[in-house]
This record gives structure tokens, C-alpha cells and sequence, in this order.
């Protein structure tokens, strides 16, 4: 059974009507994850669009993106967070472990899937190259 991680960066429920605001992505579709800033660790997907240009295009892979905040240069830590956590649920077969929130920012809500990560910054899905 696949697994997806979902992200949201919206705080408030009405307001939640775009892809900026949340998205979601297979597990399978993560390709890495690195620092960003201080403060920020930007994971990275195959995107939703489309994966890669033809070769007019130059071969361009235009991925998808959600920056997490987390606490000042705990990046090691809060990508071997998320790695233990995405191997564990990676084994699991139960249906309530398909659908994992890494990120939610709703106000009165909010869930984070490690304790690294204390916020979801921007969702970005890359545009389709033309």
C-alpha cells in the first residue's frame, strides 16, 4: 500500500483552497531533503505536473518543494527524524498509516510528524515547462 505525506501551511480551515496552502505526495515521489537556512529544510519531490523536460528543454527536472522550519541548524537531526519515520512507516501495512501529516499548521490543530519540525513554510508545485 502506498504511503503519502501530506503538508499544510494554511493556519486557518477556510482559507485552505490552493496548492500553496496544502499538498500531498507519495512517499515513493521524495528525492532528498537539505538545509535551506538556519532554520529551514526544504524537501524535495518528483513533481505533480511533470517530471522532466524533453531534450529541447535541456533536461530540466523542475521538482516540487515544501519548506519545513525547524529549530536553528537542527537539520541533521530533523532529517534523521523524518528518515526513521518514513522507513517505519514505509513497513507498516495499517490503513491508518497511508495517509501521514509531516506538517500541519492549522490553528488549534497543528501536527507535526517529528518534534524537529515545528512549522510548514512554503509548498511550491512546479509549474509544467512548455
Amino acid at each position: 500500500m502506498e504511503k503519502y505525506l501530506y503538508f499544510r501551511t494554511q493556519a486557518t480551515l477556510a482559507d485552505d483552497d490552493d496548492s500553496a496552502q496544502s499538498a500531498c505526495w507519495p512517499l515513493s515521489a521524495l528525492v532528498g531533503m537539505h538545509p535551506t537556512s538556519d532554520t529551514a529544510l526544504t524537501l524535495f519531490f518528483n513533481p505533480q505536473i511533470r517530471n522532466q523536460s524533453d531534450a529541447q528543454d535541456g533536461n530540466v527536472v523542475n521538482n516540487d518543494s515544501v519548506v519545513l522550519t525547524v529549530g536553528t541548524n537542527d537539520h541533521k537531526d530533523a532529517m534523521t527524524a523524518l528518515v526513521k519515520r518514513f522507513n517505519k512507516i514505509r513497513g507498516m501495512n495499517d490503513v491508518d498509516e497511508s495517509f501521514i501529516v509531516v506538517a500541519d499548521d492549522l490553528t488549534n490543530n497543528t501536527k507535526y510528524c517529528v518534534s524537529e519540525v515545528t512549522a510548514c513554510g512554503a509548498i511550491t508545485i512546479a509549474a509544467a515547462l512548455s
